[in-house]
């Protein structure tokens, strides 16, 4: 079964922080008295592009045995030379989960 990929409550937290608006998502309560959103990765990418100018790609790299995905961010201050996140992820959720945060910790 396919299903949405949500970013984490840390992340969540980010976002709202920095100024993403709930008003068209799901709420959710958890058992700890955390009221939590259903804030998808695509959404959170286009908002950081829509309301930031920052554009998120994770590029697919084929190491003969899997996929592996990087990140690479671009703003237009950085449109020469965009930043290229060192790590290699295995999934492409969690190469988006950390871009996001990275974004929203030292471009926000």
């Amino acid at each position: 079964m396919i299903t949405e990929d949500y970013v984490s409550f840390e992340i969540e937290k980010l976002l709202i922080e920095k100024g993403f608006d709930v008003d068209d998502c799901e709420v959710h309560y958890n058992p700890l008295d955390h009221t939590q959103y259903e804030i998808t990765l695509q959404m959170a990418m286009k908002w950081l592009r829509e309301k930031h100018n920052i554009n998120i790609d994770i590029v697919p790299i084929w190491n003969k045995i899997r996929w592996e995905y990087q990140i690479i961010i671009i703003t237009p201050q950085t449109a020469a030379k965009p930043y290229i996140h060192k790590t290699i992820y295995i999934k492409r959720e969690q190469a988006c989960e950390v871009a996001i945060k990275y974004c929203l910790e030292n471009l926000i």
